[in-house]
């Protein structure tokens, strides 16, 4: 049955569209100039953009808690504005060189770490337990919205308005964010956590996150497919497009198949609302997202790596909109952010080891090999689940109430 929003949600996803398709046609442009510098230079921009929320995470998860999410995403927001609009300024005055195109990646990286834990809770202060599944999936879906539209338009841009014109794209679409922001008002209020920002809160947010029942297992599966697919994706596509000839705009073709794959299964769960037995979705995905690396791995063609692509986006999809909902009725209602960067840190830090090695092995042999072990990491988060008989218990009815920790 189609689950009706309120007002103001629905006016944030729009705004999320707006802001999202901003950011990825910057992020591709970044990627393929980089890329135009080597692998080496391709992983460190990547690594350089990860590495701040592994950094900062757990502290934007507790900043989060104690101010509010909408506070914290206006001020991030603005922050993402500042960078693109000098990132903007600074390459009309010269080329972008390796150094500008490192600080931007970790200026970027800095403001997200605190940036993404906020994002995470915020559908939370629309809706109540039942309708999260649903309400995640629409803002996960205009996420893929944009994300299917940017990189083409992102290789088409960068070729015509160069790097530039691109970073006046986001400042543009920040602006249409910050608006949205200062307009809606949640009509569920976050209570602020005094004590949140602060390592006892800190180290208190982790330690509940551990001792919660079917978190931990969660957080598992999520860094092993985080681990698989993102540097496979952003360090993979530009790289495997320049191996076998294909062009930016067939490579931005390429990375916004798996985003247009994602759509699909998102358009689904945000009119269905997800299965009560999530751990099927869970499990399910990632032998989906290993299907499509393996395809991506021996494709031909820009058309057959599409292909491939969108297979991965349709896994991640039914991936994601189970365990990110389970994973929120988990946390208490004082502790959201701080559970969201714990969260966010299970995704981030494998990429720290893995893209280095994807740039590396590629360096070495070819893209093949690369998204082969990638497959092969995707599957191991089925075997996590298939073994753990409390994840497997733990349905969507299950936890609307909450799951209290493990003594």
């Amino acid at each position: 049955m189609n689950q009706r929003m309120p007002r103001g949600f629905n006016a944030w996803v729009v705004a999320t569209v707006g802001a999202d398709l901003g950011s990825g046609v910057l992020a591709f442009s970044l990627a393929w100039v980089a890329s135009g510098h080597g692998p080496a230079l391709v992983s460190a921009v990547l690594t350089l953009t990860v590495a701040p929320s592994v950094l900062f995470g757990l502290l934007g998860g507790a900043v989060a808690d104690r101010f509010g999410p909408r506070r914290v995403m206006i001020v991030c927001t603005c922050a993402f504005m500042s960078i693109s609009a000098v990132l903007a300024l600074t390459v009309t005055v010269r080329p972008m060189s390796p150094v500008a195109l490192v600080v931007a990646a970790a200026a970027i990286g800095t403001v997200s770490a605190f940036h993404r834990p906020a994002v995470g809770v915020f559908p939370r202060m629309f809706v109540v337990d039942a309708e999260l599944g649903a309400a995640m999936a629409r803002v996960g879906m205009a996420s893929q919205v944009a994300g299917a539209i940017a990189p083409p338009l992102g290789g088409i841009l960068v070729g015509v308005i160069a790097l530039s014109g691109v970073a006046w794209i986001d400042v543009v679409g920040c602006i249409c964010m910050v608006m949205v922001l200062l307009a809606v008002r949640p009509p569920i209020a976050s209570s602020p956590a005094m004590e949140a920002v602060s390592v006892r809160g800190i180290l208190r947010g982790i330690a509940t996150a551990g001792e919660t029942r079917g978190a931990p297992a969660l957080l598992a599966c999520v860094a092993l497919v985080a681990g698989a697919v993102i540097p496979s994706m952003v360090v993979g596509i530009p790289l495997v497009a320049r191996e076998r000839g294909w062009t930016a705009a067939e490579a931005g073709l390429i990375e916004a198949g798996w985003i247009a794959g994602g759509l699909l299964a998102g358009a689904w769960f945000s009119w269905r609302g997800t299965s009560a037995r999530a751990w099927r979705g869970i499990a399910i995905g990632p032998v989906l997202v290993a299907c499509g690396l393996a395809a991506l791995a021996v494709s031909p063609s820009w058309t057959s790596a599409a292909g491939g692509t969108g297979i991965i986006g349709f896994g991640v999809v039914i991936f994601t909109a189970h365990v990110f909902p389970t994973y929120v009725r988990l946390a208490p209602a004082s502790m959201l952010s701080r559970f969201q960067s714990v969260l966010i840190l299970a995704q981030r830090a494998p990429q720290l080891v893995v893209t280095p090695l994807i740039g590396i092995l590629i360096g070495f042999t070819t893209t093949g090999p690369a998204f082969l072990c990638g497959a092969v990491v995707a599957l191991v988060a089925t075997v996590v689940v298939a073994a753990n008989k409390t994840l497997r218990a733990v349905g969507s009815a299950s936890v609307a109430g909450g799951v209290s920790p493990a003594p």
